[in-house]
């Protein structure tokens, strides 16, 4: 006979619910990053120069009116930004790359920080919009403008 102790383990029970806690958690951790993760306000150029945004990082949006300079110099690339709706216009200085699509008319996003003396643009984050996903198609199917 074999008197050594009878050692039970654990039931399947206990992982079970180990598990789903873990499930549960990387579940809530996902849904929040979905939908709360990128808090950065999308803002246009009225809205930043009305000082709401003021000292915070914002995402600024507008259509190039006209540039002038180098983003790859220390005095960088100065652009003139209008307003989408009400045409008002802003100038910022840019440092980084810049997207091949950039050029006068081109509506672009830039983050950065609204402060007293103008829009503070962060390095590397500039983007230009695709023209051609907001133009209608022609009846040929094709999207006119470029």
């Amino acid at each position: 006979m074999n008197s050594s102790p009878i050692v039970e383990r654990p039931s399947g029970h206990i992982r079970l619910v180990f598990a789903l806690a873990i499930a549960g958690l990387l579940g809530v951790f996902a849904v929040y990053t979905a939908l709360i993760g990128d808090t950065t306000p999308l803002v246009g150029v009225a809205e930043a120069a009305a000082g709401k945004h003021r000292g915070e990082v914002v995402r600024l949006a507008g259509k190039v009116v006209s540039h002038s300079g180098d983003a790859g110099t220390p005095a960088g690339l100065r652009i003139v930004l209008a307003d989408n709706a009400t045409g008002q216009t802003t100038v910022l200085v840019y440092h980084g790359s810049v997207p091949d699509a950039f050029r006068d008319g081109r509506r672009v996003v830039v983050d950065g920080t609204e402060k007293a003396s103008g829009f503070e643009a962060k390095t590397d984050t500039l983007v230009t919009k695709c023209p051609s996903k907001y133009q209608p198609p022609t009846s040929t199917g094709t999207v006119t403008g470029s």
